[in-house]
C-alpha cells in the first residue's frame, strides 16, 4: 500500500463550534472520522498532518491516542476562505475489500506533436471519476499527449489506468486535444462551402 498516508490523532468528546474554536486556538485541527457502517467519531490532528493529507486521493492511516487504528479516505477539507489554514477535516472510514468511487486529477506528460505544427494542447477534463479498491486509488493519473497530433483527441477508453482501477464515467468523454491555430480556424470558418459563391464585394460609394 504505497499510496497511504500514516498520522496520529487524539480521540476528542468535547463538540460544537465553541469547543472547535478552542481547538484550533491551541494549534490543532477538529476532524470527524465517518463509520463504515458505525457511529461516527471525533478526532484532533495536527496542523502539519493536516496538510499532509489534504489533496491526498489514496488511504489515510490513523492512529488515535485511544489505542485503535482507522483506515480511511479524505472526504472533505474545510479551509479557512481569507487565510490558508485548514479548519477541519472529514474522513471516510473504508473497508478493504470494498470498491470505492474516488476522484482523481489527470496530468499531462510530453509535447504533444500537434502543437509543434502551431496547434493548442487543450485539457478538457481535469479530473477523472474511479472506481477501485482502496489500496488502489492513485493520487492522479498522468497521460501521455506525445503522440497528439493537430486535430487529434484522447478519450477516456484511450487512457491506460493503473491496474485496478477503472474509469466511472462515459469513455468517449475527451479529455485533451490538439485545437488548430485560431488564425487557422478563423479562415476556414470564414471561407464558403463547396458549391456556394464568395460573397460579392461592396461597391464604393458614387461621389
Amino acid at each position: 500500500m504505497s499510496n497511504t498516508v500514516s498520522i496520529n490523532a487524539t480521540k476528542r468528546e468535547e463538540l460544537g463550534t465553541a469547543n472547535a474554536r478552542r481547538i484550533r486556538r491551541a494549534g490543532q485541527i477538529p476532524a470527524v472520522v465517518y463509520g463504515h457502517g458505525q457511529e461516527a467519531s471525533t478526532i484532533t490532528i495536527t496542523p502539519e498532518d493536516a496538510n499532509k493529507i489534504s489533496g491526498h486521493n489514496g488511504l489515510v492511516e490513523i492512529n488515535c491516542s485511544c489505542g485503535t487504528k482507522k483506515m480511511v479516505v479524505v472526504k472533505e477539507v474545510q479551509r479557512h476562505p481569507l487565510i490558508a489554514g485548514i479548519l477541519h477535516v472529514d474522513f471516510l472510514e473504508v473497508a478493504m475489500d470494498e470498491i470505492i468511487t474516488s476522484v482523481v486529477p489527470l496530468v499531462s506528460e510530453g509535447e504533444a506533436a500537434g502543437t509543434r505544427q502551431g496547434g493548442q494542447l487543450e485539457q478538457v477534463l481535469m479530473e477523472l471519476e474511479i472506481k477501485s479498491l482502496p489500496a488502489n486509488v492513485p493520487d492522479s493519473i498522468t497521460v501521455d499527449v506525445s503522440n497528439l497530433e493537430l486535430g487529434q483527441a484522447l478519450h477516456v477508453k484511450d487512457l491506460v489506468l493503473p491496474e485496478g482501477v477503472t474509469a466511472a464515467v462515459d469513455e468517449s468523454l475527451i479529455v485533451f486535444h490538439v485545437r488548430a491555430p485560431k488564425q487557422e480556424a478563423a479562415a476556414e470558418e470564414a471561407a464558403p462551402a463547396e458549391g456556394e459563391a464568395a460573397p460579392a464585394a461592396e461597391e464604393a460609394p458614387k461621389a
